[in-house]
């Protein structure tokens, strides 16, 4: 894949994972905000992969 659509993809998924921990709190299930964590770190490795 290209450098730009790993970047993309990475922007994609940290957005998607601020609505998932927004949106769990103000639902009050705080034990699913851990939930948003997991494209957080996916997000983070595609940056890692796009520098390459």
């Amino acid at each position: 894949m290209k450098k730009k659509r790993y970047h993309q993809l990475a922007l994609i998924l940290a957005v998607l994972a601020v609505i998932l921990a927004l949106g769990s709190l103000i639902w009050g299930e705080r034990g699913t905000v851990f939930i948003a964590i997991i494209p957080v770190l996916l997000a983070g490795m595609l940056e890692q992969m796009s520098k390459r």
